[in-house]
């Protein structure tokens, strides 16, 4: 089964049941033999419940066919053309079919001449693809400027305006170590024992910076727990204790603590809040719940991007407390008379405190969602509104190509995309008030979310910069979810809230369009002055503090 983030609270992660047919085999025979293990009596019963699940999704008409098909064997995207096919129009089984005369059999476009263009992403890249490279000069080993031309002998040689290109690839162990051999001499009458020192530039701490800024990077930025690391490092040959690489990366959020702090504050100023939380495992609190059975047993990772002056902050936070709360907690560090900032959110009720002060707005993802997985029942009228809310989203995309200011956005959205919701809201009130669609059918249930929401739905209407969609969000929660898939659990609340401070740290960076791993690396190489001042150490300030602390006095 493949599962997905939107099924978390509906009910267990169905993506870890997986078997093959040969172990299906075996089960089933200890089955009939009645040697059921304790392992094999917990996956029967997660299977039933799963079975049990979608048995009364299908009965209350809350999963269609298509979407039961997705749910089991998993699907790249809910695009457009994969719902309703390159016409248009609804193929019925929520797969759109190649109906493009031009398209070959390998999904490539015939050319003028009959022959196959290249596909995009060839995987090809210019030698300004790697800013991160190290780039060395080859100068021409025998010509120089200003020398006779050797072909004509008349003409002078100048620079010329792009000068050549080869990119050279290189492997690395993630961490690599030197060994210095320091030599002893002792003398022979006395004994004194004389050790020659290290060479000039070598520091005498076991770790650098940066061999603790890669252990954190590959496990809190993209997902490689540090007991991966180790095999990894033991099979070059260098190997790494993944109780060390913890350790070294709790260095490296201490050093980025300041800094965290200076984010929150930043990210609570926000004019535009995108916020979601998903499931999280943490051992301390699995056990608390077990033994004291505590009134809320719910873990959470909230996920936040708050944009404030033209930057966006990615801001974590693990624990009991659901996005909500957190949003709450966040919000009393607000200056007093700014105005309410617009906060983008799905759904659910538990992301909006009660008393919050703040233009809400809802997902027109998550609205598009409930249609998607009705395309059997209702090809036609899915057809319809899904081609409907693609109109507002080419609209956003055209104002997003033409680089218009939030007002000109505004503008262009009232006068292309507030047609296309009216006539959406009609149509939406049509189907029921004429009876043509059941209120408690799969659609009638889908217009309901949408008629409930319209206002919430269509803010970005009204309010300067307001998203159509929560994505931004959505997109780098699976960051935490690539997190939990690979390393499991926190073991405690502590770990958690230094993968907090990392992720915070390092995704904030990467939004910013600054190297994460040079980052964290300066963070701990000037510690001092960051603990001093880290407003001065946000992602797109450090570099001038770096530069003013190198800076010859």
């Amino acid at each position: 089964m493949a599962g997905s983030v939107g099924e978390d609270s509906a009910m267990d992660d169905p993506s870890t049941i997986k078997m093959s047919k040969a172990e299906s085999d075996e089960l089933s025979r200890r089955l009939e033999t009645n040697t059921l293990t304790t392992e094999d009596r917990a996956l029967l019963g997660r299977v039933l419940k799963a079975m049990l699940w979608m048995t009364s999704q299908l009965e209350a008409g809350r999963l269609g066919m298509a979407r039961l098909k997705r749910l089991l064997f998993g699907e790249k995207t809910e695009s457009r053309k994969n719902l309703l096919g390159n016409d248009g129009r609804s193929t019925g089984n929520g797969i759109g079919s190649p109906t493009d005369p031009t398209s070959n059999s390998s999904g490539t476009k015939a050319g003028a001449d009959g022959s196959a263009e290249p596909k995009p992403g060839h995987g090809r890249n210019s030698q300004g693809s790697y800013p991160g490279a190290e780039r060395v000069f080859c100068p021409h080993p025998k010509l120089r400027p200003g020398d006779v031309c050797p072909q004509c002998e008349k003409g002078r040689l100048h620079g010329a305006v792009d000068n050549g290109a080869f990119v050279r690839f290189e492997g690395n162990p993630p961490i690599t170590a030197t060994v210095y051999e320091t030599e002893k001499l002792r003398c022979a009458l006395c004994g004194a024992l004389f050790e020659a020192p290290l060479p000039d530039g070598v520091n005498a701490h076991r770790w650098d910076e940066t061999a603790k800024s890669m252990a954190a990077l590959l496990r809190y930025g993209f997902g490689v727990p540090h007991f991966r690391q180790e095999k990894l490092q033991e099979a070059l040959g260098m190997r790494v204790a993944d109780s060390t690489l913890q350790e070294k990366s709790e260095e490296v959020a201490d050093s980025a603590h300041p800094v965290y702090g200076e984010l929150e504050r930043l990210a609570a100023q926000g004019e535009i809040l995108n916020l979601d939380d998903t499931k999280c495992r943490i051992l301390e609190l699995i056990r608390e719940n077990k033994e004291k059975d505590p009134e809320r047993t719910g873990i959470f990772t909230t996920a936040l991007v708050s944009k404030v002056a033209g930057h966006e902050i990615a801001f974590f936070w693990s624990g009991r407390r659901h996005a909500g709360e957190n949003l709450e907690r966040l919000m009393k560090k607000r200056p007093e008379g700014m105005p309410p900032p617009t906060l983008m959110v799905d759904g659910s009720s538990r992301n909006v405190p009660e008393n919050l002060k703040a233009i809400l707005a809802n997902c027109l993802t998550h609205g598009r969602r409930q249609f998607i997985g009705l395309e059997t029942s209702f090809p036609a009228e899915i057809a319809h509104v899904i081609t409907e809310i693609a109109r507002i989203y080419r609209n956003d995309a055209v104002a997003k190509e033409r680089a218009m200011t939030d007002e000109g956005r505004m503008r262009y959205h009232q006068e292309h995309s507030a047609p296309v919701i009216d006539k959406l809201k009609l149509w939406c009130r049509d189907q029921i008030e004429s009876k043509k669609t059941e209120p408690n059918s799969g659609l009638g249930k889908a217009i309901h979310y949408l008629e409930k929401r319209w206002t919430e739905l269509t803010v970005f209407l009204r309010v300067l910069g307001a998203p159509l969609s929560n994505d931004i969000v959505e997109r780098l929660i699976k960051r935490c979810v690539l997190h939990r898939k690979n390393s499991l659990f926190y073991k405690t609340l502590h770990g958690a809230a230094v993968g907090d401070v990392l992720m915070t740290i390092i995704h904030t960076a990467i939004a910013a369009g600054k190297n994460p791993f040079d980052y964290l690396t300066v963070l701990q190489f000037h510690r001092s002055a960051v603990v001093k001042s880290p407003a001065d150490w946000l992602p797109w300030t450090y570099e001038t503090s770096a530069a003013a602390l190198r800076r010859p006095q």
